[in-house]
């Protein structure tokens, strides 16, 4: 079952699944999994000067985000069916908008009907959005922009964490402590009213979050679905606060708070990213299993 002499980063690894016949003898590294998260690791190593090789078991690319041709003459994003968290910087950096990523803003946040035949329809328009939910309170409609706004403080305090590496609380190496800085400096302008918005979003149930500002059901329960989704709870799950931030934290086009469709499906997104990780030297491929996974100990 083994091919011998397979190197990986100039070290021998005693063993390799047959399953991979005709593999080079050297890469610097091997991802298994084609997902959009591999893939992109396998971009930025390749603009590094690596050579990657990345496994995908399935004969698509994309992982969760995937479009599938599950009719004849249509194209369906089948897990992820939008764009919004994909940091700016990553799709600048990886030129995905030259490798074809076309992306169409949502018109509207949100569309919520009711048993009762009313619905609410909410969209990035101040006036239009006061007129919906005035429809089911007038106070929660004046509640609004200041709940908005509330939430938008805090994502613009949260989104530039999200591309920090966690720092080492208690470490003493020069890196981690400079991380550590690092953390405390984005932190900086939170006084103790922030700081307590910060803690609460940040561990309160969207439910309770909700229940501060508002009395409508109905507003209450089209915002909630903002903090379960995706999650493996409800809406009184603690944390899902956090959830709906993520919808004031995602940015299409320099805009934060937007998110779009992609052109072609989610898939699209993935397949351009391994278009970049091939035109720097990546090997990609798909319907390949990794049976087996060996490490190497460095010797001196």
């Amino acid at each position: 079952m083994n091919l011998p002499r397979t190197v990986v980063k100039g070290k021998v690894v005693d063993s390799t699944p047959r399953i991979l016949p005709g593999v080079p003898a050297e890469y610097d590294a091997i991802i298994v999994g084609g997902g959009h998260n591999g893939l992109a690791t396998a971009a930025y190593l390749g603009r590094a000067g690596l050579k990657t090789l990345v496994l995908e078991r399935r004969d698509v690319l994309g992982g969760a985000a995937v479009s599938e041709h599950p009719w004849p003459g249509y194209i369906v994003s089948t897990l992820s069916y939008v764009l919004s968290l994909m940091p700016p910087e990553v799709i600048r950096e990886l030129e995905l908008h030259r490798h074809g990523l076309t992306l169409y803003p949502l018109a509207a946040d949100y569309y919520v009907p009711f048993p009762d035949g009313s619905h609410l329809l909410l969209t990035k328009d101040a006036a239009q959005a006061k007129a919906e939910i005035s429809k089911f309170s007038r106070k929660d409609a004046a509640a609004w922009p200041a709940f908005s706004a509330y939430l938008a403080k805090i994502a613009r305090l949260v989104r530039p964490l999200l591309l920090m590496t966690p720092p080492a609380v208690g470490a003493k190496s020069p890196a981690d402590l400079l991380e550590l800085a690092r953390f405390a400096w984005k932190l900086k302008g939170l006084d103790v009213q922030g700081t307590g918005d910060f803690v609460k979003v940040m561990t309160l149930s969207v439910a309770e979050l909700l229940d501060e500002w508002f009395e409508s059901p109905q507003v209450k329960a089209a915002r909630s679905v903002s903090g379960a989704i995706g999650t493996y709870g409800g809406p009184y799950t603690p944390g899902t606060a956090y959830v709906l931030l993520h919808h004031y934290i995602g940015e299409i086009d320099g805009q934060m708070a937007e998110w779009a469709f992609v052109r072609g499906g989610t898939g699209a997104v993935s397949q351009a990213i391994a278009d970049d990780a091939r035109e720097h030297g990546a090997d990609i491929r798909t319907g390949t299993r990794v049976g087996k996974r060996t490490s190497c100990r460095r010797t001196s």
